[in-house]
């Protein structure tokens, strides 16, 4: 796994990242910690579970339900999953 792809898994399992949750509430460089989908804030639990906006990718990625902690913590077959979803979906982290 390239250095960017694990530098983008420690920053979704930190919490230190760049979604709008952290941007917004440690900087305040994002105007909401809202996702775009205006459900709830914009964390990576919401992305990588939830966010509406992304359920296509999601689903290719995972056609079933996958648990977060697996999303985040798993074997590597499974992190690379995560980072495959990370670039599908467009996401910076």
């Amino acid at each position: 796994m390239s250095r960017e792809l694990q530098v983008n898994l420690i920053r979704l399992r930190t919490g230190h990242n760049r979604l709008n949750a952290h941007m917004n509430r440690k900087f305040k460089l994002a105007p909401s910690p809202t996702c775009v989908c205006g459900q709830e804030d914009q964390t990576a639990e919401h992305i990588l579970q939830r966010c509406p906006l992304l359920d296509e990718e999601r689903q290719e990625v995972w056609p079933s339900p996958i648990p977060l902690q697996t999303k985040l913590y798993g074997s590597r077959p499974e992190l690379a999953k995560t980072t495959t979803f990370i670039t599908s979906a467009g996401l910076i982290v």
